[in-house]
């Protein structure tokens, strides 16, 4: 099986590397970096690497993996899903899917299967420099099927996400993707930005502990990405925003209160739902297709 990465950063090139030793698979990559290009065939992640897509041999490949952002995807879809083979599988690890899944459906009889994926991990520093092999052990592996994807398509991004050493699988709908995406991941970009906004951050050093290096730790992102991330997402993640800020207007409303009691059942409430959603994980079945 000969498979293509469309850009080799922390996740394209993370890939390449967990994939090492997957039976029969041939890597290769498109990547306009030369360092990079250079990198990764040294560290044995792709056996060839082109500077530009319009060179590389997409008609021969039986899985294009699309690790660019979302603006990009979009625009590689419309300019060269059609050198792709028919039977080919396109999928991308996107961190929102309307883009790429509003460029997919614009291709009428389209040839090829189109599966977005997303793998849940990251790192604060991106590049191939930071990739590694072991980036996504434990981690989920979101897939985004509909009923014209078949079965074979689903199973092998299964067995390949299982291999790069994911936890589990878990599908769902490009709309219900973005919407879950703005509240577990951009709306905690959003809150760690908001602390390091505030007055006492920098006279901070040295009281900071867990909590705190926890809930800031993803503001060090890359401004570019996560502004086109939030920007594709933004009417969700804006009516998240204002509910979170109503969320601590009533623990503010509380504090000021001077109401204990009431504080003390607040916060036993949200704990509880916390406990909950626990409790809820640890039974839920995330390996069961939506679409069968």
């Amino acid at each position: 099986m000969k498979m293509m990465f469309i850009g080799l950063g922390l996740i394209g090139g993370s890939m390449a590397l967990a994939l090492t030793g997957y039976p029969d698979l041939e890597r290769y990559a498109v990547e306009r970096d030369e360092w990079t290009r250079f990198e990764a065939l040294g560290r044995g992640a792709v056996r060839a690497a082109w500077e530009n897509a319009c060179d590389a041999p997409l008609d021969d490949m039986d899985v294009v993996v699309l690790c660019l952002h979302p603006t990009a995807a979009a625009q590689f879809v419309r300019e060269h899903a059609a050198r792709l083979r028919p039977g080919a599988l396109l999928t991308d690890v996107c961190g929102v899917k309307k883009p790429i899944h509003d460029a997919v459906a614009e291709i009428a009889d389209r040839p090829f299967t189109y599966l977005g994926g997303h793998p849940m991990a990251g790192r604060e520093r991106g590049g191939f420099a930071n990739a590694t092999g072991e980036l996504f052990r434990g981690s989920h592996y979101i897939l985004t099927p509909d009923e014209t994807v078949p079965e074979a398509s689903i199973h092998l991004l299964s067995q390949l996400a299982t291999f790069m050493g994911c936890a589990d699988i878990v599908f769902t709908t490009p709309e219900a993707h973005d919407e879950r995406i703005a509240y577990t991941s951009q709306l905690m970009h959003v809150m760690a930005l908001a602390l390091c906004d505030q007055r006492l951050l920098f006279d901070s050093q040295g009281f900071e502990g867990g909590s705190f290096r926890g809930a800031t730790r993803v503001a060090a992102l890359d401004p570019n990405l996560w502004c086109e991330l939030f920007w594709a997402n933004r009417e969700t993640l804006a009516a998240l925003t204002d509910e979170l800020i109503e969320k601590l207007g009533e623990y503010s409303a509380l504090l000021r209160s001077g109401d204990r009691q009431a504080l003390l059942e607040r916060l036993a409430v949200s704990s509880d739902r916390k406990k909950e959603f626990d409790r809820r994980r640890a039974q839920a079945p995330s390996e069961t297709p939506l679409f069968k």
